[in-house]
């Protein structure tokens, strides 16, 4: 496994290297899924897929360390929410309405 640079290299690849530190975040993190257990593969996957799409709206760094942290805050709500109150997850407050046609006026 590879090991995390010291926060000094880090902070020099964020200032001159971006995408040498954009390829380390993608390595490591593919290194970490594929050590998983095969079950957690595909979620892990997935939530590493939305993580790259949230960084990917961002306009700079700073942008991006707030969009990150507010996904992190909504998903410890929904965590806290699944733990205190699990039948919250599966209501669904949706009101389901029924599609009609319009009536197709025949040419005569």
């Amino acid at each position: 496994m590879q090991t995390l640079p010291s926060f000094d290299e880090l902070k020099a690849m964020a200032e001159n290297a971006p995408h040498e530190l954009e390829a380390l975040r993608q390595s490591m993190s593919e290194e970490i899924i594929e050590q998983s257990s095969q079950s957690m593969q595909p979620r892990l996957r997935a939530q590493m897929n939305h993580i790259n799409h949230v960084i990917a709206r961002g306009k700079n760094p700073n942008h991006i360390n707030i969009l990150l942290m507010a996904e992190l805050q909504q998903q410890l709500k929904r965590f806290a929410l699944a733990l205190n109150d699990p039948q919250a997850l599966t209501e669904h407050t949706a009101e389901v309405k029924a599609f009609t046609r319009p009536a197709h006026q025949s040419e005569s």
